[in-house]
Order: C-alpha cells, then sequence, then structure tokens
C-alpha cells in the first residue's frame, strides 16, 4: 500500500518494517497506517490460511463501494491458490450488487464476481 505521509509508493517496502518483527514506529505510524484495517481482522470466516502473511494476498475495504485484493509483490500469482480464488467468488457473492471486489497485481487488475475473474482492461 502507499503510505503518502512517509512518501512510500504502493508495492515498495516501507523501510520502517523490521522482518519478522512489524512497523518500528508502530506507536508513531502515520494517520493512513492508523485508519487502514486489513480484512482479515474482520471477517470471522478467514481462517489462518488466509492471513496475509500466509496467502500473500491483502483484503481490505475501499471506500464504501469496493473490496480489493492485493498480491505480495513478491508473490503475483498468490490469488491463484484454490482457496483464495474460491474465498474472493464468495466474497463477491455475498456483496454483490452494492459492492465490487477488485483484484490487484502490481500491473494488472481483475473485477471478481460470483463465478469469474475478468480483467479490468477489457470493455
Amino acid at each position: 500500500m502507499g503510505i503518502p505521509e512517509l512518501k512510500k509508493r504502493a508495492w515498495e517496502e516501507c523501510s520502517h518494517v523490521a522482518p519478522g518483527l512489524g512497523c518500528k514506529i508502530y506507536s508513531e505510524r502515520p494517520r493512513s497506517c492508523r485508519s487502514f484495517i486489513c480484512g482479515w481482522l474482520l471477517d470471522p470466516y478467514m481462517g489462518p490460511d488466509l492471513k496475509p502473511e500466509n496467502c500473500h494476498v491483502v483484503f481490505y475495504q475501499r471506500g464504501e463501494h469496493h473490496i480489493v485484493a492485493t498480491c505480495d509483490d513478491a508473490y503475483p500469482d498468490a490469488w491463484r491458490k484454490p482457496n483464495v480464488i474460491e474465498f474472493l467468488h464468495r466474497l463477491a457473492k455475498v456483496n454483490a450488487p452494492h459492492r465490487k471486489v477488485i483484484l490487484m497485481e502490481k500491473s494488472r487488475t481483475w473485477f471478481i464476481t460470483e463465478s469469474a475473474i475478468v480483467p479490468a482492461d477489457t470493455g
């Protein structure tokens, strides 16, 4: 995720994260970090296999109308695992038609429906 206060662009590693330990500036973290809520923390149906550090996909809400799944740049195909695809389709089914489920990699975006994964650039 991008962090404007730190001038950190999306897909760049945060210089304040210590591998295996987490945020080194947690108590002083910027507002955008404080306001981010990982979907894994909110959804009781997401088991340990869908925890971002295990599946390499972060699920979160963007605004009121979108649910976004973003792949870890080091694992761009992580969303293709059966458990992740199944969860994406389930999200689309439960949230349709009021919310869109969007899947993002570094340079590609898809819309997820109950039964399909559609590239965003197809018109």
